[in-house]
């Protein structure tokens, strides 16, 4: 497949900007003006933002450099500075994790010779008796200890590190010490900005004379962390920001493997058949999950990638959280950080890290698309929206291979394409590939559509302006009016729109916009097409899962393929809440619409294509196969696979007996609608001719035979003149029944004897001979037995009307768990109903 993304060449690197406008009442340094620098020719900062900054003045920095551009080599030696020309300073660097002090740490003393015992690691606080860090001029801390944030499992930080706080402030007053506060990769910490949090922050306003903040993929919440921090900076803020350049001597190559596996798991092909390739080319492999169980499952298994990894490398490092019930014992340091010279698999290394290995393969594991349904998205450590993304493909520094794998993206919205300014020739090149890797069907009803980033502010003010606020907009008047009154009252008082921005306007970005995070598949399919990523570039991508079937043993391969791609919660999530017509459809449509199917016969090397209805084995059995997944051991037939998934006939005698037994289920014939009229005609006129055929059996009786027979061609007097006009129509009709006209070919040489000899093949048990006395001695067919019509409900049916099914209740715990609520379940219900309707089986 070409690769669209030359059509792409210089394309700007769309990026969230920092803005004089974004801060109202605050003083925008620089005459209102953000600085804008550029990187050196090697691609880095430091320089130019050395220049831009005076290390004594009273205001905040706001740092908006791309991944990659030597932003925090900038700060760090920035904090040379201070430490080394401004004595009278304490730094305090903020991290968001706690993975990342002992970096931070080990950086700042490699990189700007400040001796280790000056620089204090907050993480060793329960061993330090002593307090010995009263005296150090570099403290490395997280966030949430400096706000003093608990947890979810606590009330209030510790009684350690309040006094470690408090000491330090102490020693800033008592000497006249000035703080430089330093936040690095901002956007994740937001969730430590709680009002009654940032009061510990004031504790500082007398000793504070700097802000430091840096990221480089801020938010909308971010921007008010900022009015936080500045408003403790006399409200003086400057603003720096670089441009978006990618350099490609630089770039990693970037490989997009799409899965259409409902369940990521150790053993998903996709994930396997990746990790195989890289390990047998001898790259060194990091793997980063969107999952801390696919993590473990991956580093604990003996099966699939963890075979795979520990039969190649010797130390393999768990980087998930080793934090119990949330709390870490003080005195122990965290254990599972990422290390430069081992195998790290896990979630803690998505921000901060930087991965500068030799020869190295970077693997990435985004949310296979189970993880979207319920009410509360599973996405894992990219439940923050698109910025995730982002960060976690920095991590590479070096030149390598960065491999993504990933669910297919929903359909996009092609016109919306033009709001980014794409060319005709750009809309038409990103059209052609992005279809070839799409889900086949329209997901919750909506397209993706294109939004910029420098426009979540407006989406995220009109649903708090026009929704939250309009909904309770009288009541809110009401309690504003009587405030005075309320007296000894508990407060009630409307969230202004800052606070519920910083408080869940990142969540409802990610969980309302595809674009913007509800499908992260679909933002990184448009960003890599055109070249967003400054560090890498789209080289190439697998699309497609070839499943092989082969030869008499299709049944066993399609078992296979459930195991792997679909399974138990496929079933519950889904099938079962549908009739049978609707569940043979969807999982019909999955397989020819996500997966290359390829037919292996037994005296053949060759692979044939499985197209749609060309293959009759392969649709017999997928007939079969279905059924016995939807109905169970209840399936008419099940007894066919109580020694396994052999590959059993399913003839046309089966399918039609079936088909009969649908329509006369209770003696009654059931009721045509629009969706079922003329398949259940056609079945009508096939139960009256079978009816017609056995009252036309003949006995034959004598002293040595004594059996039932019919001719074996139809009598002169069997058709009258309304028959031949019923045979007429239901000819016509053939074409309805799909399976009866395409993998039975039932239409193929059909006229008035052809059709009245398959009548008998089909609806009989017969043995051929020659009628024992006369004197033309005619062919009969001997009647040994009447096939009879199932009288069972479990069986395949393909007629009945597909509104005819289960409705689950509103409260049925695998329906909210799939799909969130009782209305995207009729939604869903809806569009396969259409697929239905729309002959698209």
């Amino acid at each position: 497949m070409n690769l669209p993304n030359s059509y792409f060449e210089g394309f700007p690197i769309e990026f969230k900007k920092i803005n004089p406008e974004d801060f109202p009442g605050f003083e925008i340094e620089n005459d209102n003006k953000k600085v804008i620098i550029e990187p050196n020719d090697g691609g880095y900062i430091s320089d130019a933002f050395q220049a831009e900054i005076d290390l004594r003045s009273k205001n905040t920095v706001v740092v908006n450099a791309a991944v990659g551009q030597g932003k925090s080599t900038a700060i760090i030696r920035t904090i040379g500075k201070y430490y080394h020309e401004h004595p009278d300073t304490l730094i305090i660097v903020a991290t968001p994790f706690v993975s990342l002090v002992e970096q931070y740490c080990d950086d700042i003393h490699l990189e700007t010779e400040i001796p280790k015992e000056h620089i204090y690691n907050y993480s060793r606080l329960g061993k330090d008796w002593q307090r010995s860090y009263k005296t150090k001029r570099v403290q490395v801390v997280t966030v949430n200890t400096l706000l003093g944030n608990p947890g979810d499992d606590a009330f209030i930080n510790s009684e350690r590190k309040r006094e470690y706080l408090s000491d330090l402030l102490k020693r800033c007053l008592d000497y006249n010490l000035k703080v430089v506060f330093i936040y690095d990769e901002i956007h994740d910490a937001i969730q430590n900005f709680k009002q009654e949090l940032i009061f510990s922050l004031w504790k500082w306003r007398n000793v504070i004379i700097k802000n430091y903040i840096l990221s480089a993929t801020y938010n909308e919440a971010s921007k008010v962390v900022i009015k936080y921090l500045a408003e403790l900076t006399n409200k003086k803020i400057q603003i720096i920001e670089t441009k978006r350049v990618a350099k490609p001597d630089k770039q990693s190559k970037l490989f997009l493997h799409y899965s259409p596996a409902y369940h990521f798991s150790n053993t998903t092909p996709e994930i396997v058949n990746v990790i195989t390739k890289l390990v047998k080319s001898g790259k060194d492999v990091d793997i980063l999950s969107y999952s801390k169980i696919l993590a473990e499952s991956i580093i604990n298994d003996d099966k699939g990638v963890g075979k795979v990894l520990k039969d190649a490398y010797v130390n393999i490092k768990n980087c998930t959280s080793d934090l119990n019930d949330n709390q870490r014992p003080i005195d122990e340091p965290p254990q599972n950080i990422y290390d430069k010279t081992m195998c790290n698999i896990g979630t803690n290394f998505k921000t901060g890290v930087s991965i500068r290995k030799e020869n190295h393969a970077y693997v990435i594991i985004l949310p296979p698309r189970h993880t979207r349904n319920g009410f509360k998205k599973k996405l894992g450590i990219f439940s923050g929206g698109i910025n995730s993304i982002i960060q976690e493909i920095a991590r590479q520094r070096t030149q390598g291979e960065i491999h993504i794998i990933l669910p297919l993206p929903d359909k996009f919205n092609f016109e919306t394409l033009k709001r980014a300014e794409f060319t005709p020739i750009q809309i038409a090149e990103f059209k052609n590939f992005y279809n070839k890797v799409s889900y086949y069907k329209l997901d919750n009803g909506k397209e993706v559509e294109y939004l910029a980033l420098n426009e979540q502010d407006f989406h995220i003010h009109r649903f708090y302006s026009e929704e939250l606020v309009k909904n309770v907009s009288e009541e809110i008047s009401h309690i504003n009016s009587i405030q005075e009154s309320r007296t000894n009252l508990p407060m009630l008082i409307f969230p202004d729109y800052e606070t519920y921005k910083l408080r869940r306007g990142e969540e409802y970005l990610a969980t309302k916009f595809k674009f913007y995070g509800e499908d992260i598949a679909s933002y990184v399919t448009y960003s890599a097409i055109t070249n967003q990523f400054v560090n890498c570039r789209l080289q190439k991508i697998k699309h497609k899962t070839i499943l092989t079937f082969k030869e008499n043993f299709i049944c066993f391969g399609l078992k296979v393929a459930w195991d792997k791609y679909f399974g138990k919660q496929y079933f519950q999530g889904y099938l079962s809440y549908m009739n049978f017509p609707l569940a043979y459809t969807k999982f019909r449509n999955e397989l020819f619409s996500n997966y290359d199917l390829k037919f292996k016969r037994e005296e053949s090397n060759t692979k044939e294509t499985i197209t749609p209805y060309q293959n009759n084995k392969f649709e017999e059995q997928l007939l079969r196969f279905i059924a016995y997944k939807y109905f169970g051991q209840s399936y008419y037939r099940a007894y066919e696979f109580h020694n396994g998934y052999s590959d059993i006939p399913y003839t046309r005698s089966m399918y039609l007996l079936d088909c009969l037994s649908v329509m006369n289920i209770g003696n009654e014939i059931i009721p045509s609608s629009e969706n079922n009229r003329d398949i259940n005609k056609l079945y009508q006129i096939l139960g009256y001719f079978r009816n017609k055929l056995i009252s036309e059996i003949k006995e034959y009786s004598s002293s040595k035979h004594e059996y039932n027979y019919l001719k074996t061609t139809p009598p002169n007097e069997f058709y009258n003149e309304d028959d031949i006009k019923l045979f007429e129509e239901f000819t016509s009709l053939i074409k309805e029944d799909h399976v009866l006209d395409k993998i039975y070919n039932f239409r193929n040489d059909l006229n008035l004897k052809s059709f009245y000899t398959r009548l008998i093949n089909d609806f009989f048990v017969t043995q051929r001979k020659k009628f024992p006395s006369g004197s033309d001695r005619i062919q009969i067919s001997v009647i040994i037995e009447i096939k009879p019509i199932p009288e069972s409900t479990k069986i395949i049916d393909l007629i009945s009307s597909p509104k005819d099914f289960a409705i689950p209740e509103d409260n049925d715990p695998y329906m909210l768990e799939t799909f969130g609520s009782y209305e995207n379940y009729l939604k869903e219900k809806e569009e396969i109903i259409s697929l239905i309707e729309g002959n698209m089986f």
